[in-house]
């Protein structure tokens, strides 16, 4: 029986879906199935019962976690111990995001690498939906997102909020104005993808000022608004930090009384690990 056995046990016992405990450790599910596989082929035992909505614990399986969950306390417990000796910080921490939320989440993770390079970390892309159902499922210690509503079953702190900018070819009229949204009435526009906080800022800026822009354009990745931009397919509202970034170069426009871009912190309710308490306090200085 084998430490790592225990851990992708447990794993699947607590999320009861051997998709979500894989996505969880970061390891493909064929290797996670195997690996279970083997486990109850050695004690010569079924410990997980599959079911039409996932899977749940049999009698011996049961038992195994009582002591599999006291094993990887203890064995935690004593890394924690090993590393006050020398100073040294350990574990694992999982983070979630957008690509349109956290355009400079990758260099805070390299910085927060070199800190503590003997944490090990992992890093999902995914829809707004699918970074909060990671965070209440205890997926991820850490995610970055815009939210029109806290959802339940997670913990949230406000990051600073920046202006929405207008990212205009290079060659408009606008670019370098100061300009009402009405003056962007009739205009293509390219908005982020439907039921993003974003978008939600964007539509409801545009409802106020009288006008609903026509979306031609769906795209979410910073990089590729960019280049649609330069290209003259349409204009768009973007957070002020996309345009700060390298990539494509477009012209800005600055609107007299912008829509704010209202980021969060999510942790999952349970609390994180110290890993992604670490990490937290890292990110609230993006």
């Amino acid at each position: 029986m084998e430490l790592r056995q225990l851990e992708y046990f447990a794993a699947v016992a607590r999320h009861k879906h051997f998709t979500r405990a894989a996505e969880a450790l970061y390891v493909t599910q064929p290797a996670l199935s195997q690996q279970i596989r083997r486990l109850e082929a050695e004690l010569g035992l079924t410990l997980l019962r599959r079911t039409s909505r996932g899977v749940e614990l049999t009698a011996a399986g049961a038992d195994l976690l009582v002591h599999a969950e006291a094993v990887l306390a203890e064995v935690a417990k004593a890394k924690a111990d090993m590393d006050r000796h020398t100073g040294v910080t350990r574990g694992v921490v999982r983070v979630a995001a957008t690509a349109a939320d956290a355009p400079r989440l990758p260099e805070a993770l390299a910085d927060f690498h070199c800190d503590h390079p003997n944490i090990q970390i992992g890093l999902r892309q995914g829809s707004a939906a699918e970074v909060i159902a990671l965070v209440q499922a205890g997926a991820v210690d850490v995610a970055v997102l815009a939210l029109t509503e806290e959802p339940a079953g997670v913990s949230t702190h406000a990051l600073p909020d920046e202006p929405l900018r207008v990212a205009v070819p290079v060659d408009d009229e606008l670019n370098g104005a100061t300009v009402t949204l009405d003056a962007l009435r009739g205009r293509p526009f390219i908005l982020a993808e439907p039921g993003t906080a974003l978008r939600d800022t964007v539509m409801a800026a545009a409802q106020a000022a009288g006008f609903s822009p026509l979306p031609l354009f769906e795209v979410g990745d910073p990089l590729t608004v960019r280049f649609l931009v330069r290209a003259g397919l349409g204009l768009s509202l973007v957070p002020a930090s996309w345009l700060e970034r390298p990539g494509p170069i477009v012209g800005a426009a600055d609107l007299s009384d912008p829509p704010r871009h209202r980021l969060q912190l999510l942790t999952p309710a349970a609390g994180t690990s110290p890993a992604g308490r670490l990490l937290h306090e890292r990110l609230l200085e993006l």
